[in-house]
């Protein structure tokens, strides 16, 4: 009977470890008082690794601090949360003594402790020069897009939707940030519904050395409307790296423009007329 019971704990903890994954991030409010000023301090519980927590939360009441100071320790400090992910979090914390306002972006990464920046999600370069510009600092995550400030202090007005980054993605860290939808050969002949910026991506099984690709067409909606934004080719863990050995292909489409889309990917070689051996399509609607 113990041991039953000890069995039955265990698959518990299990169970408890399986449902609490990849969930929003617990942000709490410590309320701080001082003779002329009100500090809303915000506090992270709940991460998968206390020392970065620890870490984090000591940045974070730092910070509050901070903006405290700037507007000479009188009236009140308030936050908002503007990115909420399992391991992301982004916080912008505002001071305010009469007239006097005060703006501080806050962006932790919870895998390290530490802040995380643009350039941990999507290539530098003359690309992102131009649209952004040269400076990078002075930033703030949001659902929606990254925003900045004139200058340190100032509020976060410049805004920058997503959908206008996705070209510039690190495909293999982009899912962290944004929303994407995996999708397998099962999706074949089904339907998949996302929101215009979203981005989808298929796992796909593969052997380049064969010569066969997946290629894919879309038809149906406006044009550009679905935008493959890169590819990648990974080998199981399990097997050396070799050249011939099959592996898995992900490739990465982005959501550009509400619509009804016919999205078709066939494995084939492209010299060959006999067609693709392995079909997966897709219908798209983007809201």
């Amino acid at each position: 009977m113990k041991k039953l019971l000890g069995l039955f704990l265990a698959a518990s903890l299990l169970f408890c470890q399986v449902a609490f994954a990849d969930q929003p991030t617990t942000v709490l409010t410590e309320l701080k008082s001082g003779k002329q000023v009100a500090i809303e301090i915000p506090v992270i519980d709940g991460a998968n690794d206390e020392v970065f927590q620890r870490t984090a939360n000591h940045s974070l009441r730092n910070a509050a601090e901070d903006v405290a100071d700037k507007i000479g320790k009188r009236g009140m400090v308030t936050y908002e949360v503007t990115l909420n992910r399992p391991s992301l979090v982004s916080i912008l914390l505002k001071g305010n003594n009469g007239g006097r306002s005060y703006f501080r972006a806050v962006n932790i990464d919870l895998t390290t402790g530490r802040d995380f920046t643009l350039d941990d999600f999507f290539f530098s370069g003359e690309e992102r020069e131009k649209l952004l510009g040269k400076s990078t600092e002075n930033l703030i995550f949001t659902e929606e897009g990254i925003a900045f400030s004139e200058k340190k202090g100032a509020a976060y007005t410049r805004k920058f939707s997503y959908e206008e980054l996705i070209p510039l993605a690190r495909i293999g860290d982009i899912g962290r940030l944004l929303t994407v939808w995996k999708l397998t050969e099962i999706s074949h002949g089904k339907i998949l519904t996302v929101k215009k910026g979203d981005l989808f991506a298929f796992k796909l099984n593969a052997n380049p050395s064969t010569g066969y690709q997946w290629m894919n067409t879309v038809s149906g909606g406006p044009a550009n409307g679905l935008n493959k934004i890169g590819s990648s080719f990974v080998i199981p863990n399990s097997q050396k790296e070799q050249v011939g050995m099959p592996g898995t292909e992900f490739q990465f489409f982005a959501a550009r423009e509400p619509g009804t889309y016919q999205f078709k990917l066939g494995y084939q070689r492209p010299w060959e007329k006999a067609g693709a051996i392995k079909e997966c399509s897709v219908t798209i609607v983007v809201k």
